[in-house]
């Protein structure tokens, strides 16, 4: 999947706005609807049968979620379950006992979900995740926030919303003594229908409620944060000075217990302001982010493997929908960084390495470069058992 592909794939999710709405729209703006579409790219998301697509998750059984501002009894365990129809019980008894009941982890299960979030992936270098709620009439959620961002599109049925007119807070995602439970405040309550989507920064407090069957999809990720931008900087000018990688102290029990951090302020000091000159350095920030996304798209969740022939010179290969890559490089090897790892490949070969990664579709002997037929076929096959490309 190249850019154009997934910007393209994103739009048409998104029509009629576009993905250069969305994107603008992660920052500071707050949640907002947006414009609703009926359209296959929307509804589809789970398949032609949302609700069968689900019981065919019989996998996560035991790593469902719930919740209920309304319960009438407390839920059954969660245990394995070898069948759909043992799972559709499973949800059936979730269902009567009035929980709404999220699905992780959907994306091997629906494929049109799986490109989405992978286009995602490929915009942002950050993961994604994507859950449903499927939930019957009269249930109520209770008033919640997320850690993450969501992308939410109805399938099935209506659900009314409420969402705080309060600005987010941004938490940062990690562990931290529990606060009070959110409260909605002054908030705005609206209807949404099969087809309307609704973008909700992370930290957003909201509730829903139905008076009928629902399904939704729940798409979630982080775009990249000013603290991430910091972040790679350290770590770029860790990977230039020695010094950054020395130990800071082998006492930190001790000190956080006695408060007593001896030169360490000192130390922090100095490295912030190193930091701070070295940061203003031309091309610091875009060396270091270059690497960020090296690390970054290597460690998304690999695409799943394919079986196929040997290729051959007159094998017609296309970009794998489900993948892409991001390419750095020094002076003498290329990093292609794909979902679950990467291709170190020898400078020489730039020009060849360029038409695999921005071609949408050609024959391994039409690859160019200063290369034999041999390298060609290596090429193609490295990049095809990568999951980057396959065999149309």
């Amino acid at each position: 999947m190249r850019l154009p592909d997934a910007s393209a794939l994103l739009d048409a999710l998104l029509a009629p706005s576009g993905t250069q709405d969305l994107l603008s729209g992660l920052t500071d703006r707050g949640w907002r609807r947006l414009p609703a579409a009926a359209t296959p790219a929307r509804l589809g998301l789970l398949g032609t049968d949302p609700a069968a697509t689900l019981t065919s998750a019989f996998a996560i059984a035991t790593d469902l979620t719930f919740h209920s501002a309304n319960a009438t009894a407390a839920a059954p365990p969660l245990t394995t379950r070898t069948n759909a129809e043992d799972f559709r019980a499973l949800i059936n008894t979730l269902h009567e006992r009035h929980y709404s009941v999220r699905f992780p982890g959907l994306r091997p299960y629906a494929p049109a979900l799986e490109q989405v979030c992978r286009a995602l992936e490929a915009l942002l270098h950050k993961p994604v995740t994507a859950s449903a709620f499927w939930s019957r009439g009269g249930m109520q959620a209770p008033v919640h926030n997320d850690d993450h961002d969501l992308l939410v599109i109805q399938l099935i049925g209506c659900k009314r919303w409420f969402v705080a007119r309060a600005p987010s807070a941004l938490e940062n995602a990690w562990e931290r003594i529990p606060g009070p439970s959110p409260s909605l405040g002054e908030h705005d309550t609206f209807e949404v229908a099969p087809g309307d989507a609704v973008y909700l920064p992370r930290g957003t407090v909201h509730a829903v409620e139905g008076a009928e069957e629902s399904i939704h999809v729940s798409i979630g990720f982080t775009p990249l944060t000013v603290r991430e931008v910091v972040l790679a900087a350290v770590d770029h000018l860790s990977d230039l000075d020695r010094g950054w990688r020395t130990t800071a102290t082998p006492f930190l029990a001790q000190q956080v217990t006695s408060g007593q951090f001896g030169p360490l302020p000192d130390l922090v000091t100095r490295a912030v302001q190193a930091l701070s000159e070295a940061v203003q350095a031309p091309d610091f920030i875009a060396a270091a982010l270059q690497r960020r996304s090296a690390r970054a798209v290597g460690y998304l969740a690999a695409t799943p493997p394919t079986m196929r022939a040997a290729l051959t010179l007159d094998t017609e290969i296309q970009q794998r929908a489900q993948s892409f890559c991001h390419l750095s490089a020094n002076l003498e090897k290329i990093d292609v960084a794909y979902p679950g790892g990467h291709l170190y490949i020898h400078r020489g070969a730039e020009t060849s390495v360029l038409y695999l990664v921005n071609t949408a579709r050609f024959r391994v002997r039409d690859i160019p470069g200063d290369v034999d037929d041999a390298v060609r076929l290596a090429l193609a096959t490295r990049f095809c058992d990568a999951g980057i490309l396959e065999p149309v």
